[in-house]
């Protein structure tokens, strides 16, 4: 089901299964909802740094929230536990159009890495952020049902290329350095599609050669949010950023829509079903 969006977007509701529902953020509760296990996750689990705003209303947010929009998955079991929507948003993410950047704001991710080679063209594209999940969900059937609604998205405003940070934890890269290395030598963009880390805070990936790498040890250890990039297809930027205030070192991740085969939209609606246009 697709509808319009208070911003003149959409959102989509995705089928429910199980408890858990998948849609896009309607109202200033719904997004003070993902603000709050936002803050739950890369504040008191990551051990980001909070400032005494954040600190004081206990929410991740900053002036992007106001032009994204926030995908929300919910447990309809804690909903109906609660007559609000506090506590019950279980994953979030948030995603920024050009369209919308445009007008002011531009890119969260624009501060890390030099997004040029992507937005040379015309075309429609989205920077996905902000990307976390409660402990207690961190399942492929969770971080799939994300994905399935993204790629709804996708299709909805004829987005040709997706974008975004994606973190490895600690501020440390020699502690990343084989799954650092791994994402150079295996995922590295095409040059003419390569967003480069910004030259102040630019960090050689390439730490390691090909040949001291092991692959599926790399592939293990990476964070499943990272793996759901990599297995649609999505490539990696020139260099990572450290990230002091969140505890993150990070990279940027770059899909070509076109990379969607239909391989991957056929295991997305054969596993969840098929979205109709309301």
């Amino acid at each position: 089901m697709v509808r319009n969006t208070r911003s003149g977007g959409v959102y989509v509701i995705a089928t429910p299964t199980s408890h858990l529902e998948v849609r896009f953020a309607r109202n200033r509760r719904d997004v003070k909802a993902a603000q709050l296990l936002r803050y739950r996750i890369f504040y008191k689990e990551m051990g980001a740094s909070a400032n005494l705003r954040t600190k004081f209303f206990r929410r991740d947010f900053d002036h992007y929230d106001r032009a994204c929009d926030h995908l929300l998955v919910i447990d309809r079991r804690r909903l109906r536990m609660r007559p609000v929507m506090l506590g019950s948003v279980v994953g979030t993410c948030r995603l920024i159009r050009r369209g919308v950047a445009d007008q002011g704001g531009g890119f969260y991710s624009a501060g890390e890495f030099d997004l040029a080679p992507l937005l040379r063209g015309p075309g429609e594209c989205v920077e996905v952020g902000r990307s976390c999940v409660d402990p207690g969900y961190r399942t492929g059937a969770v971080i799939d049902r994300m994905w399935r609604a993204i790629a709804d998205y996708i299709v909805a405003h004829q987005i040709g290329v997706l974008f975004g940070c994606a973190s490895l934890p600690g501020t440390r890269p020699e502690q990343q350095a084989e799954l650092l290395s791994y994402l150079y030598h295996h995922h590295l963009a095409p040059e003419d599609a390569r967003p480069r880390a910004v030259a102040s805070r630019y960090v050689d990936m390439c730490m390691r050669p090909a040949d001291q790498i092991d692959p599926k040890r790399a592939w293990a250890a990476l964070p499943p949010l990272l793996k759901g990039y990599l297995r649609l297809g999505a490539k990696i930027g020139d260099g990572a950023v450290v990230d002091e205030q969140f505890n993150t070192t990070d990279v940027c991740i770059v899909l070509q829509t076109a990379r969607l085969t239909q391989r991957y939209l056929r295991h997305y609606r054969a596993q969840f079903g098929s979205l109709e246009a309301a």
